[in-house]
Protein backbone atom coordinates (compact mmCIF):
# COMPACT_ATOMS: atom_id res chain seq x y z
CA UNK A 1 0.00 0.00 0.00
CA UNK A 2 2.61 2.52 1.05
CA UNK A 3 5.60 2.98 -1.27
CA UNK A 4 8.00 5.63 -2.07
CA UNK A 5 8.17 4.43 -5.48
CA UNK A 6 4.22 4.47 -6.09
CA UNK A 7 4.04 8.40 -4.49
CA UNK A 8 6.25 9.34 -6.87
CA UNK A 9 4.40 7.57 -10.27
CA UNK A 10 0.38 8.76 -9.39
CA UNK A 11 -1.84 8.45 -11.93
CA UNK A 12 -4.61 10.39 -11.91
CA UNK A 13 -8.02 9.15 -13.08
CA UNK A 14 -10.47 12.36 -13.44
CA UNK A 15 -13.26 10.22 -14.05
CA UNK A 16 -14.16 8.34 -11.09
CA UNK A 17 -14.07 11.11 -8.66
CA UNK A 18 -14.18 8.88 -5.35
CA UNK A 19 -11.63 6.61 -6.86
CA UNK A 20 -9.68 9.58 -6.83
CA UNK A 21 -10.33 10.66 -3.18
CA UNK A 22 -10.28 7.60 -1.38
CA UNK A 23 -6.92 6.96 -3.06
CA UNK A 24 -5.36 10.23 -2.73
CA UNK A 25 -6.69 9.70 1.53
CA UNK A 26 -4.71 7.02 1.51
CA UNK A 27 -1.54 8.49 -0.52
CA UNK A 28 -1.82 11.36 1.84
CA UNK A 29 -2.06 9.10 5.44
CA UNK A 30 1.40 7.16 3.69
CA UNK A 31 2.86 10.35 2.98
CA UNK A 32 3.02 11.62 7.11
CA UNK A 33 3.11 8.24 8.23
CA UNK A 34 6.67 8.45 5.93
CA UNK A 35 7.17 11.88 7.14
CA UNK A 36 6.37 10.59 11.16
CA UNK A 37 8.90 7.96 10.54
CA UNK A 38 11.98 10.13 9.06
CA UNK A 39 11.30 12.74 11.90
CA UNK A 40 11.57 10.13 14.60
CA UNK A 41 14.53 8.49 12.82
CA UNK A 42 15.97 12.38 12.46
CA UNK A 43 15.56 12.89 16.38
CA UNK A 44 17.03 10.30 17.31
CA UNK A 45 20.46 10.32 15.91
CA UNK A 46 20.58 13.91 16.40
CA UNK A 47 20.49 13.02 20.57
CA UNK A 48 22.62 10.15 19.95
CA UNK A 49 25.02 12.38 18.43
CA UNK A 50 24.62 15.51 21.30
CA UNK A 51 25.16 12.45 24.05
CA UNK A 52 28.84 11.27 22.41
CA UNK A 53 29.66 15.21 21.86
CA UNK A 54 28.97 15.40 25.85
CA UNK A 55 30.41 11.75 26.56
CA UNK A 56 33.77 12.88 24.27
CA UNK A 57 33.71 16.56 25.83
CA UNK A 58 33.34 15.21 29.22
CA UNK A 59 36.43 12.77 29.07
CA UNK A 60 38.48 15.85 27.87
CA UNK A 61 37.68 18.01 30.94
CA UNK A 62 38.93 14.70 33.19
CA UNK A 63 41.74 13.74 31.15
CA UNK A 64 42.59 17.08 31.79
CA UNK A 65 44.11 16.83 35.10
CA UNK A 66 43.15 19.70 37.19
CA UNK A 67 41.02 19.07 39.35
CA UNK A 68 38.82 21.87 40.60
CA UNK A 69 39.37 23.37 43.62
CA UNK A 70 36.65 24.72 46.46
CA UNK A 71 36.77 27.61 49.02
CA UNK A 72 37.30 24.71 51.68
CA UNK A 73 40.50 23.14 50.53
CA UNK A 74 43.16 24.66 52.36
CA UNK A 75 45.70 26.83 49.76
CA UNK A 76 48.80 24.52 50.90
CA UNK A 77 48.94 20.87 50.93
CA UNK A 78 48.65 19.33 53.97
CA UNK A 79 51.68 17.34 54.84
CA UNK A 80 52.04 14.22 56.35
CA UNK A 81 54.36 13.48 59.50
CA UNK A 82 56.39 10.65 59.82
CA UNK A 83 57.82 9.25 62.69
CA UNK A 84 61.29 9.58 62.63
CA UNK A 85 63.21 6.31 63.61
CA UNK A 86 66.94 7.50 64.86
CA UNK A 87 68.83 5.01 66.75
CA UNK A 88 66.96 1.90 65.11
CA UNK A 89 67.06 0.35 61.83
CA UNK A 90 65.26 0.96 59.07
CA UNK A 91 64.29 -2.38 57.35
CA UNK A 92 63.83 -4.62 60.69
CA UNK A 93 61.94 -1.87 62.99
CA UNK A 94 59.01 -3.49 61.06
CA UNK A 95 60.01 -7.20 61.24
CA UNK A 96 61.00 -6.28 65.39
CA UNK A 97 64.23 -8.09 65.36
CA UNK A 98 66.71 -5.04 65.03
CA UNK A 99 69.51 -6.09 67.64
CA UNK A 100 73.54 -5.44 68.26
CA UNK A 101 74.24 -7.78 65.36
CA UNK A 102 71.74 -6.57 62.70
CA UNK A 103 73.21 -3.30 63.47
CA UNK A 104 76.81 -4.06 63.37
CA UNK A 105 76.28 -5.79 59.78
CA UNK A 106 73.88 -2.81 58.22
CA UNK A 107 75.67 0.12 59.17
CA UNK A 108 74.20 1.86 56.34
CA UNK A 109 70.72 1.57 57.74
CA UNK A 110 71.29 2.55 61.63
CA UNK A 111 71.60 5.97 62.99
CA UNK A 112 74.80 7.46 64.10
CA UNK A 113 75.65 10.00 67.21
CA UNK A 114 75.87 12.71 64.40
CA UNK A 115 71.99 11.80 63.53
CA UNK A 116 70.70 12.13 66.77
CA UNK A 117 71.41 15.77 67.30
CA UNK A 118 70.85 17.51 64.13
CA UNK A 119 68.66 20.19 65.84
CA UNK A 120 65.19 18.90 64.71
CA UNK A 121 64.29 15.94 66.70
CA UNK A 122 63.05 15.87 70.35
CA UNK A 123 65.71 15.75 72.63
CA UNK A 124 63.23 13.82 75.40
CA UNK A 125 61.61 10.94 73.06
CA UNK A 126 63.67 11.20 69.56
CA UNK A 127 60.24 10.65 68.07
CA UNK A 128 58.63 13.83 67.20
CA UNK A 129 60.03 17.16 66.02
CA UNK A 130 61.06 19.82 68.13
CA UNK A 131 58.37 22.22 67.59
CA UNK A 132 57.72 24.39 71.40
CA UNK A 133 60.31 26.72 73.08
CA UNK A 134 59.85 27.41 76.97
CA UNK A 135 59.76 30.89 78.58
CA UNK A 136 61.75 32.78 79.46
CA UNK A 137 64.86 30.57 78.36
CA UNK A 138 63.79 30.25 75.02
CA UNK A 139 65.46 26.69 74.12
CA UNK A 140 63.67 25.09 71.40
CA UNK A 141 64.46 21.46 72.62
CA UNK A 142 61.39 18.93 72.73
CA UNK A 143 58.35 17.85 71.13
CA UNK A 144 55.01 19.80 72.32
CA UNK A 145 53.81 16.67 74.09
CA UNK A 146 57.31 15.86 76.26
CA UNK A 147 57.45 19.95 77.01
CA UNK A 148 53.64 19.35 78.20
CA UNK A 149 54.78 16.28 79.77
CA UNK A 150 57.92 18.28 81.61
CA UNK A 151 56.08 21.55 82.49
CA UNK A 152 52.57 19.84 84.53
CA UNK A 153 53.65 16.51 85.62
CA UNK A 154 57.50 16.68 86.42
CA UNK A 155 59.62 19.14 87.18
CA UNK A 156 58.69 22.67 85.70
CA UNK A 157 62.45 23.02 84.42
CA UNK A 158 64.33 23.17 81.20
CA UNK A 159 66.18 19.98 80.17
CA UNK A 160 68.94 22.42 78.59
CA UNK A 161 69.98 25.13 81.32
CA UNK A 162 67.66 23.65 83.97
CA UNK A 163 65.97 27.02 84.38
CA UNK A 164 62.27 27.36 85.73
CA UNK A 165 59.35 27.39 83.41
CA UNK A 166 56.74 29.60 83.27
CA UNK A 167 55.01 28.66 80.30
CA UNK A 168 55.34 26.46 77.08
CA UNK A 169 54.98 27.95 73.87
CA UNK A 170 53.99 25.66 70.74
CA UNK A 171 55.91 26.53 67.40
CA UNK A 172 53.77 27.12 64.03
CA UNK A 173 55.60 26.22 60.79
CA UNK A 174 55.35 28.63 58.00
Amino acid sequence: MCSTLGLDHRKLQLTNSNNISSKDDIVEWCTRLLFVTHLAAYLALLVLLATMVFMIFKLLSDVDGEAGATETEPLRPRKTVTPLTYGTCGEDIERGNCSASSSSSNNSNCATSEDLYDGKVCVICYDEQRNCFFVPCGHCATCYDCAKRIFYVETKTCPLCRRCIRKVRKLFAV
